[in-house]
């Protein structure tokens, strides 16, 4: 952002680029000088506002799609307008009472809880809802039991102490007895559990080195299973209604939609993203631009950190048109973000 007029810019200009900004954000099409006269409330001539709009548009804050038309905000005008101009509304009695229905009281399943801050965010804000889910490799094990299904058949259950249940069926060359099975999962509990299941992983790895049975068949499903649950905290990220991205005008029938839509599917780029905004305590904006990621550069991601005992576990928010109401956006990510730890406190 050109710093220099940004602290030369007068309150004409500031309240015409105020007003443009809101403007475009209502109604998604191009503000011209006269609309702008007649809006902004200021008694000045549609000449003198097409200065000071060039003026903006020289400096980057605004920009002319079209020779006739008017003009929108960029991703500068976006970002000078949230950090300088706008002013925050409090989250509604009616969307707080929601929040709280839905994701405010006692959920005992941390992905349930998980599940529906996304759902009702995107709900609430018509655009794609995410959440970071929490990482585990400094979760500890809670326990680990081995269930036999069929014949050489067994159910493996992993669980640790924040609730995360991960399966796997393990297929073994002989059929093994209730009582083996439990005397496998005596030993895994007594030998590993309470201990983070990064250690759990390492120590195995080191006492599997030692023998070859057909039990340690079982031990290193269990392990593995483990390496999967670590494996996959890079990819996990729940997303709700991506297919509110359709609806943008500004991305319909482009090739930057189907990017932004693979991305979405994809994830790794978007959790890069969010892990970053996981180091701060308060809501993060990416305007347009900013993230450094192309397929959002038409796009804002509105994120905050939600906090669990004290340790920040994951981020949420929304991804959205830059034209969104960043008045009411905000408010509802930074008011999300605290019952969702709030709820995982309690779970």
């Amino acid at each position: 952002m050109p710093e220099a007029y940004l602290m030369a810019m007068d309150e004409r200009a500031r309240h015409l680029l105020k007003s443009l900004i809101e403007q475009h954000i209502a109604n998604g099409i191009p503000v011209g000088s006269r609309q702008l006269v007649k809006d902004a409330g200021l008694k000045i001539s549609p000449a003198t506002v097409r200065n000071v709009m060039a003026d903006l548009e020289d400096e980057g804050y605004l920009i002319s799609p079209h020779t006739s038309a008017g003009r929108i905000p960029t991703h500068v005008g976006y970002r000078f307008f949230v950090d300088a101009l706008l002013r925050v509304i409090p989250l509604s009695p009616q969307s707080h009472q929601l929040l709280v229905q839905r994701i405010g009281h006692h959920i005992p399943d941390t992905e349930q809880v998980l599940h529906a801050a996304t759902e009702v965010l995107s709900e609430l804000t018509h655009m794609a809802g995410f959440v970071r889910v929490p990482r585990r490799a400094n979760r500890t094990l809670r326990h680990v039991d081995f269930l036999a299904l069929r014949e050489k058949e067994v159910l493996a259950i992993f669980v640790t102490d924040k609730g995360d249940v991960e399966n796997r069926l393990i297929r073994t060359e002989h059929a093994l007895s209730a009582a083996e099975l439990n005397q496998a999962a005596n030993y895994f509990n007594e030998s590993y559990g309470g201990r983070p299941l990064q250690e759990v992983i390492q120590q195995l790895q080191r006492d599997l080195q030692q023998s070859r049975h057909e039990m340690d068949r079982i031990l290193r499903s269990a392990m593995e299973l483990g390496e999967e649950m670590l494996e996959e905290d890079q990819q996990r990220m729940l997303i709700e209604g991506e297919f509110q991205l359709l609806d943008l005008p500004e991305l319909a029938g482009s090739e930057r939609l189907r990017e932004l839509l693979n991305a979405v599917r994809q994830k790794r780029d978007l959790v890069h993203l969010l892990d970053g905004s996981m180091r701060g305590s308060e809501v993060r904006l990416f305007i347009g631009e900013e993230s450094g990621f192309a397929p959002l550069s038409d796009c804002s991601v509105v994120s905050a950190p939600y906090v669990v005992d004290g340790e920040v576990l994951g981020v949420l928010g929304v991804i959205g048109p830059m034209r969104m109401p960043y008045q009411q956006i905000i408010p509802l990510v930074d008011g999300t973000a605290h019952l969702l730890g709030r709820a995982l406190s309690q779970s």
